[in-house]
């Protein structure tokens, strides 16, 4: 073998070992919903930047794009998806395409569908990344790379020469972003008609002809919402908007919608039937055509017909009319409930304290600094740090401190971590060894203890993988207090508690 074939051989090779490596220790990269469309021969493209199974990406296509994984059955099409791929606003490698085979021993090999093949001979297969003979299909060169365990059954493309289309063979359950494929519609032309200001906000009424969700959507890419209207001033006022607009509109979304007989505004969740402090009149919101016969599902839209005031009505969702867009501060804000389990609230301290300030500060909460004592609590933990509405918490202050003793005569130092508020010993795999058994252990990171960092911390990794081990107790960070359910429900100050710098 010529001595540069052997070189790229060995460094296909080792990017390969590489990525199966990341594959299986990497730390998933943050994902979004991002994607771009293109059109080609009157079919639409949509490049999804979110990374998910080969199975998933199929899912997707069809129930959210209403699609499917794109068939790349011609050269014209994978040369003008690849040239697509490399002209993105972010940045990806490889994508799933809808092309698979059952297992290494099917006999029809890798196919878009029933009878339609996607062949990969040896003479398929990219001899060099420079080639550039113009043959299809061209797969990515495996040689001397084992089969992954599990085996390699679905198609990704990929690029070579920046813009070059090849296809890759990978197991189905690798995450990889996803090309979808649809007819390409004629698309809805929106434009502003105009604009109200009431209350706290602008309202900004929309010609173009989406249904609810479409509409829902165009206002969320812009920064607002569908219309959220708690009054009845701010009713009168955009329903005279509508009757002035040019054309005149008798019918537009707004951001309400209901499912099982609950009606709620989307911004804020809370119940359409329930006035803001805002509402002119609590009686008689919101005004609905018809009160005795609200329907169970549907979508929220204003109803105007002439010049009497406008009424809300229910609706199909699918239904395509004008829209309103809210942009402004909430007309009501949403309620967070405090998480719980059937025993604790946790409440998130959002203040950067140190361990023993933390402690003395859920203390003052009438609870304690949050223990794990089972899997149940740290799941619980790792739920709070993630799920909440600003950025998600990566380490916090748990209960537990780490305490030393010394034997007179043979000097043997041991070291065990205990919580303070209950006096119980934290099971730690250097001390408790094969007692250990039966017992539940905090998945503590491997390390050796030392009294310069005596304060115990739990580290988020992974989404919903815990961490433990000790810190420096002067470390500033978040914490979260456990309060007992017979308690008192906790209110949470920020502002009370000073800190020492």
């Amino acid at each position: 073998m010529c001595p540069i074939l052997i070189k790229f051989v060995l460094i296909l090779t080792l990017q390969y070992c590489s990525g199966s490596f990341n594959e299986q220790y990497r730390v998933p990269r943050a994902t979004s919903d991002l994607w771009e469309a293109f059109v080609f021969q009157g079919r639409e493209y949509v490049i999804q930047d979110l990374p998910v199974s080969w199975e998933d990406a199929r899912i997707l296509c069809r129930g959210h794009h209403n699609g499917t994984l794109a068939v790349l059955d011609t050269r014209e099409k994978a040369d003008f998806l690849a040239e697509a791929l490399s002209e993105l606003q972010f940045s990806i490698e490889s994508v799933w395409v809808g092309a698979r085979r059952r297992s290494a021993e099917d006999p029809e090999g890798y196919r878009w569908g029933e009878g339609l093949e996607l062949s990969r001979t040896a003479a398929d297969v990219l001899a060099d990344e420079m080639d550039d003979s113009g043959h299809y299909p061209l797969w990515l060169n495996r040689t001397r790379v084992p089969v992954p365990v599990g085996g390699a059954d679905c198609v990704a493309l990929e690029r070579v020469r920046h813009d070059a289309p090849v296809f890759l063979d990978l197991p189905c359950h690798l995450q990889r972003p996803f090309v979808c494929e649809r007819e390409a519609l004629a698309q809805t032309r929106v434009q502003e008609l105009k604009s109200v200001r009431c209350r706290r906000g602008l309202y900004r009424v929309y010609d173009g002809r989406l249904d609810w969700h479409q509409a829902a959507a165009y206002c969320v890419l812009r920064s607002m919402a569908l219309a959220n209207i708690a009054s009845m001033k701010c009713l009168k006022k955009i329903g005279l908007t509508m009757l002035k607009s040019r054309p005149s509109i008798e019918g537009a979304w707004v951001g309400g919608r209901g499912t099982l007989g609950q009606w709620t505004w989307v911004d804020s969740g809370l119940s359409i039937f329930s006035p803001s402090a805002a509402a002119d009149d609590a009686l008689e919101w919101p005004p609905m055509r018809d009160r005795s016969a609200i329907k169970q599902n549907g979508c929220l839209q204003i109803d105007r017909h002439e010049t009497r005031d406008p009424v809300f009505m229910e609706a199909r969702c699918e239904r395509k009319m004008q829209f309103i867009c809210y942009q402004g501060a909430p007309t009501q804000p949403k309620l967070t409930a405090t998480p719980s389990d059937d025993n604790y609230y946790y409440v998130l301290v959002r203040q950067l304290f140190y361990w023993q300030h933390a402690f003395e500060n859920c203390l003052k909460l009438n609870g304690s600094l949050a223990t794990i004592d089972s899997n149940d609590k740290l799941v619980q933990l790792l739920l709070v740090m993630g799920e909440n509405n600003d950025q998600p918490i990566e380490h916090i202050w748990i209960s537990g401190r780490l305490n030393m003793t010394k034997e007179v005569v043979s000097d043997k130092v041991t070291y065990y971590w205990q919580s303070p508020d209950t006096g119980r010993i934290i099971p730690d795999p250097k001390s408790f060894g094969e007692a250990s058994k039966g017992i539940y252990m905090p998945p503590w990171l491997d390390e050796d203890f030392t009294m310069d960092s005596p304060c115990l911390n739990l580290d988020r990794q992974d989404h919903l993988k815990g961490l433990v081990y000790g810190l420096p107790c002067d470390t500033p960070q978040y914490s979260i207090c456990m309060i007992e359910k017979f308690s008192p429900k906790p209110v949470v100050d920020n502002s009370t508690v000073e800190v020492e710098s």
